[in-house]
């Protein structure tokens, strides 16, 4: 088959493959015979109707199906549709191949004059897209045509006995304890619009697939709405249409219907028929609905699942007859420091992937009825390749006949989808982990099909950068456009503007390298205060703007570092000493900078309590910290005093039902500890992040009330300490194209009397198909 060049791109048509630089381009079946096609007519006027009918011949196809390959395969050579290098658009007619094209035999550049076996595909960052084409054999005279049949056979025998010796072969290798190659998998893209395209449900039969998209009727991105698209060929459909956002879909077992969250009506779980119509509200509250296996009863979340938070949220059951949810598994829960539920392929128990307080890391299933919990045991294999990949996994999905389970982990700070095999009889981990995918990319929302033969998942590139707005504290409201003073290529989070608004610390993440930056504001210089093997977060500035605090961690091989570290301006770091407890977290400074005001584990319970640590008094110990406010059921965070130190404001999160948290705050008087907390917020949503105006007459908090998280505000009366009116909306970032920073453990916000400093996320991602996993 011929090679053809043109630029810095080769296309090898016998593999399928297009590289550039002599590096693989990922590019989709379609589009590669797209390309095939234009280069073999390159310079003539190819009308949109011979494109569709040639490549696709016999099949009906729009012709926006051809407009979007099209775009994908600009994207795939780097091209600008204003400023055309290789394909030109002719306006009403259709398109010409631009560049001069070189042909050449690709069998010459091979060893040996022959084309090398194993290697036909694509490989980016490590993922292979082997082709799938096939080249039919060119009519031949019948007699050529026996000799070539007798030779097939004769092949054909030769390749029956290769097979039995590389089974053989393979049975001795397991024998021996030893790993099989991993089979070929074909990994290719199923959506290729602009913004985030996420969520993926597979539909019964395995051909279409439901997702959600912030695309719109008119390709601009907007709110979340549920779209479903064939496999194959075809054209996406729409099935919602609301102003609000709905996501998080899942198509049914049984039946012609999808379950997903809307925020639409105060938010809530919706039923609704695969092509449109009527959309029924099941549930009042919850996220990430999944059907039962016999497609009865929808399971979901009370709220978001959120990595590595104190708080859990509850899992809830509900049917389609009018009846209220149900709480699923609620003892058994509560033991967790965080979980993961989905169902089991039975449908008649429930599998808990989590961190159990007294037994660890593991996964449980139990009975939906009530009874005992069965633990997975973990093969020693398995459990030492864990350890030595230093993996974290976190959701998961079960394979249909219950042989292999399906994790998104993380190893190397890169989050990929990873195997495990399961003995179903007794659902111990005996094979893997194996890595099914390897880019750098944010591999999550696995799905796997009915036949358990594919896999369908988002990779999401996800960006952040600090972003400054011009705002008035007093009213409430952000004057003009802002702008990001941080770098496109760095990941920076925590922010916190010195007291006289001038100069900005920050975290700055990038190459999986982390530093503490500071940033003068009036002239833009921007200095690396420390960088080393440690992770440096939520520094916090002292009221004379001296010095700053803020914790210190170090994670290697499973065994954590921490520390609470207080920071001179141009001066060493000085760890507090913490006795009997782990280190608290910085929130805030006394006016005379003589004490912090954190949140602290005080007994290792779980429980976070607010509280004064003293930093000139030596190790802090539970005599000479003052404990200002704590609960045994909820943990208390961001402390912060209001600018006349009368009042601290703080948030409670119920620790066993998360998705909800409530500012409160609290007279700041060291005779006033104890006395009732005076809430700010209804306690109905997810508010954190309280922040004091200048003046002290209001506080600014983050709040999902619309879905994506904005900052609101509530007016404050500094005198009897209470909120006046209702709360009011600031910002109205909706889109995952610029959207406030959505993990809430690193997402902070600063404000001064003229400015607004926020960590804005920019979001794209698309959904991918890997075959070949069963």
């Amino acid at each position: 088959m011929p090679v053809y060049e043109f630029g810095p791109f080769l296309v090898d048509a016998g593999r399928s493959t297009l590289s550039r630089n002599g590096e693989t381009v990922p590019l989709g079946i379609k589009s590669f015979e797209l390309l095939l096609f234009l280069i073999r007519h390159q310079g003539q006027e190819l009308k949109k109707e011979e494109i569709l009918r040639r490549v696709w011949p016999d099949t009906i196809v729009e012709e926006n199906n051809l407009a979007r390959q099209i775009s994908a395969l600009r994207k795939a050579l780097d091209e600008n549709p204003h400023e055309p290098q290789y394909i030109l658009t002719l306006p009403g007619r259709g398109y010409r191949f631009l560049p001069n094209v070189r042909e050449r035999n690709a069998v010459a550049d091979e060893p040996g004059g022959q084309v090398s076996a194993g290697t036909d595909g694509q490989t980016r960052n490590g993922r292979h897209f082997p082709s799938d084409r096939i080249a039919l054999p060119v009519p031949q005279s019948p007699a050529r045509d026996a000799r070539r049949f007798n030779g097939r056979l004769a092949a054909l025998a030769l390749l029956g006995t290769t097979i039995a010796a590389i089974a053989m072969g393979a049975y001795q290798l397991r024998q021996n304890g030893r790993h099989e190659p991993p089979p070929h998998r074909k990994l290719w893209q199923l959506t290729f619009d602009a913004g985030l395209e996420s969520e993926p449900s597979w539909s019964p039969d395995g051909n279409l697939i439901a997702y959600s998209s912030d695309q719109g009727v008119s390709g601009q991105g907007g709110n979340f709405d549920i779209w479903i698209r064939p496999v194959g060929e075809g054209n996406p459909l729409r099935v919602t249409n609301s102003p609000e956002h709905d996501w998080q879909p899942d198509w049914a077992p049984v039946g012609n219907r999808l379950a997903f969250r809307s925020e639409r009506d105060g938010g809530g779980l919706y039923v609704v028929p695969v092509l449109g119509g009527n959309e029924r509200k099941v549930s009042s509250f919850g996220y990430r609905p999944r059907w039962s296996p016999d497609g009865a009863r929808i399971l979901f979340y009370s709220a978001i699942q959120r990595n590595n938070a104190n708080e859990i949220p509850k899992v809830y059951q509900v049917e389609l007859n009018g009846e209220a949810p149900r709480e699923a598994l609620a003892g058994f829960l509560e033991e967790f420091r965080s979980v993961r539920v989905n169902w089991h392929p039975d449908g008649k128990r429930l599998s808990v992937w989590g961190n159990h307080r007294r037994h660890g890391w593991g996964l449980w299933t139990a009975p939906l009825t009530g009874g005992p919990a069965v633990k997975s045991e973990i093969g020693a294999r398995v459990a030492q390749r864990i350890k030595e990949a230093d993996l974290s996994l976190t959701d998961f999905q079960w394979a249909p006949g219950g042989r292999a389970l399906y994790f998104e982990g993380v190893a190397q700070s890169v989050g990929n989808i990873w195997k495990i095999e399961v003995d179903p009889a007794d659902l111990r981990w005996i094979n893997g982990p194996e890595r099914l995918t390897t880019g750098t990319g944010q591999d999550t929302d696995i799905t796997v099909s009915p036949d358990g033969a594919k896999l369908a998942f988002t990779i999401r590139s996800e960006k952040t950068r600090l972003w400054m707005l011009p705002f008035d504290a007093s009213t409430g409201k952000v004057t003009s456009a802002g702008q990001p003073v941080t770098e496109a290529d760095v990941n920076a989070n925590f922010p916190d503007l010195s007291p006289d608004g001038q100069r900005l610390m920050f975290r700055a993440q990038r190459a999986g390298k982390e530093e503490l930056r500071l940033k003068s504001l009036p002239d833009g210089k921007e200095t690396v205060v420390m960088a080393d093997d440690f992770s440096r977060q939520r520094p916090r500035w002292s009221r004379d703007g001296r010095r700053v605090a803020y914790i210190r961690l170090r994670q290697a091989n499973s065994i954590s570092e921490r520390a609470f570290v207080l920071l001179p301006v141009g001066g060493d770091e000085q760890p507090l000493a913490f006795s009997g407890a782990a280190p608290g977290v910085p929130y805030d400074w006394s006016a005379d900078g003589a004490r912090i005001l954190g949140s602290l584990d005080r007994h290792g319970a779980g429980r976070l309590a607010l509280c004064l640590f003293p930093i000139n008094a030596g190790p802090i110990t539970e005599t000479n910290l003052r404990v200002i406010a704590s609960h045994p059921d909820q943990n208390l965070y961001q402390g912060r005093f209001s600018p006349n130190d009368r009042w601290i404001s703080f948030i409670a999160a119920k620790a066993k039902d998360a998705g909800i948290s409530t500012v409160y705050v609290i007279p700041a008087a060291e005779s006033a500890v104890g006395s009732e907390w005076r809430r700010i917020t209804e306690g109905r949503h997810f508010d954190d992040k309280p922040r004091w105006a200048p003046d002290g007459r209001t506080l600014y908090f983050i709040s999902n009330r619309t879905g994506f998280l904005n900052v609101w505000g509530i007016r404050f009366d500094p005198a009897a300490g209470a909120a006046v009116g209702e709360p009011f909306r600031v910002t109205a970032f909706e889109s995952p194209g610029q959207m406030l920073l959505a993990d809430v453990r690193i997402m902070e916000m600063a404000l001064a009397a003229d400015r607004l400093v926020l960590p804005i996320m920019e979001v794209s991602g698309g959904i991918w198909i890997l075959e070949n996993v069963r």
